[in-house]
């Protein structure tokens, strides 16, 4: 099976339409059912296409999983460097400011994200989110002009992804987690290195 997908960024009407009964029947499984058990089978069937057509998309369910959450995962990349760049918050609140937006992303998103970073998560779904996650992280790390240059982005972004991750995942477990959302991210501010949040 080939890893490449020829037809990603293909905008034809019915490239379009068929990626979009995809991510459909993605964010349905993911609601109804336990993503380990998550198969190509049944996800084509959902969607009503054919298996050559899902792979011609994408390379597995996981391949799936992390377009999908595409959208968090620019939030990840995309809002911190934005306030950053803009100049008008101090460091801090850039990180609180992107820290809120990702967590009232998957707040919002409770029912399907539980399943995807809870206890209960698949493993190779969860491990296709993180490492997606560390990727976008690295960017952003590698472009913070306070980066130390003993700071390596790579082990500092798999510990923002695994700590950040870690945290949601628990968070979104619990039925009434102690924390309010505002609280969850003030708690992760505290946990971030002190260069992260510097001016």
């Amino acid at each position: 099976m080939s890893s490449k997908r020829p037809m990603i960024d293909n905008t034809d009407p019915r490239a379009v339409r068929t990626r979009e009964k995809l991510l459909a029947a993605f964010h349905e499984a993911v609601r109804t059912q336990d993503p380990a058990q998550m198969t190509v089978a049944a996800l084509t069937r959902t969607a009503g296409v054919n298996r050559t057509s899902f792979y011609t998309h994408f390379a597995s369910p996981e391949d799936l999983a992390v377009h999908a959450l595409g959208e968090l995962l620019d939030l990840v990349v995309n809002a911190d460097i934005v306030l950053r760049s803009g100049g008008a918050l101090t460091g801090v609140q850039a990180s609180r400011r992107a820290l809120a937006d990702i967590v009232g992303f998957v707040a919002e998103r409770r029912g399907s994200y539980v399943n995807l970073l809870g206890p209960g998560a698949a493993p190779t779904v969860k491990k296709a989110i993180t490492d997606a996650y560390v990727q976008h992280t690295i960017e952003a790390l590698e472009r913070n002009e306070n980066r130390p240059p003993d700071a390596d982005p790579v082990v500092t972004a798999h510990f923002l992804a695994g700590g950040v991750l870690g945290v949601l995942g628990a968070w979104l477990a619990t039925d009434h987690p102690e924390r309010t959302p505002d609280e969850l991210v003030e708690a992760l501010i505290r946990c971030l290195p002190a260069w992260i949040n510097a001016d």
